[in-house]
């Protein structure tokens, strides 16, 4: 054990009891930007499916342990995060875009996976630009979309949602000519006194109205999470091979 701490310097490193309430922080979205955020959960699951564990002992023990997170997330997210805010990048994205009927999304990360559904389920007219044929491909199999290229397309006058650090436009010309841009760069404010230029620290500040019933919600959730994770040490159900030595 004391040769894996030499390699592992400089990450955090979560031991037992620590790391299961550490997984349950995060999963549930207690750890996010966005309190609360439940796209979390559906990554998690989706990252410990069973076909992803090549049907090891050690893969089942996973699976197990992804099976009691999951569990537990749902019972913190029912019981306490109900009604807390606009939780998801997509439900943030229509707050502030529900008088604008057609949006332009630049972006095909990870990101546009949370905001491209929301869109579409509210029947934006959506239109995805990109640099990565493969995944404007597959978006446009998925949803009714239009997408183009970033050297096909010219931003006009129309709402953009920003979800790539890549912009081979003009910065100024297409603050100018946009109806409303959403910017979830993080550690970007080009504001440059436009009304209609939305960084992510203004989106972030503007979800501080729900901060006073969220701050009572953290105070109430740090004696469940003990009261779940003590749960789970009395029951004893370690995972083979060291599964409590969990690393971010």
């Amino acid at each position: 054990m004391e040769g894996n701490e030499r390699f592992f310097e400089g990450w955090e490193v979560y031991h037992g009891y620590d790391a299961y309430r550490f997984l349950l922080e995060v999963v549930s979205g207690l750890r996010s930007k966005l309190f609360g955020e439940s796209e979390i959960q559906a990554q998690f699951r989706d990252r410990f499916r069973e076909e992803n564990t090549n049907g090891s002992n050690f893969g089942t023990s996973l699976l197990r342990l992804r099976d009691q997170i999951l569990e537990h997330t749902k019972q913190i997210r029912s019981k306490y995060l109900v009604g807390i805010g606009r939780q998801t990048y997509g439900s943030v994205t229509e707050s502030y875009l529900h008088n604008h009927k057609e949006v332009t999304l630049l972006g095909t990360g990870k990101l546009v996976d949370s905001i491209l559904p929301y869109l579409v389920s509210k029947q934006k007219v959506v239109r995805l630009v990109g640099r990565n044929h493969t995944r404007l491909e597959e978006l446009s199999a998925l949803y009714p979309i239009t997408t183009h290229h970033w050297e096909d397309y010219k931003p006009s006058h129309e709402a953009i949602i920003i979800a790539s650090s890549f912009l081979p436009f003009n910065w100024e010309d297409m603050i100018r000519s946009s109806s409303i841009i959403l910017d979830f760069r993080e550690n970007k404010d080009e504001n440059k006194n436009y009304d209609h230029y939305i960084p992510l620290s203004q989106i972030l500040n503007d979800l501080h109205e729900t901060d006073e019933q969220i701050q009572t919600v953290k105070m109430d959730l740090q004696y469940y999470l003990t009261e779940l994770t003590r749960e789970r040490e009395e029951e004893q159900l370690h995972i083979m091979n060291g599964w409590e030595d969990l690393l971010v």
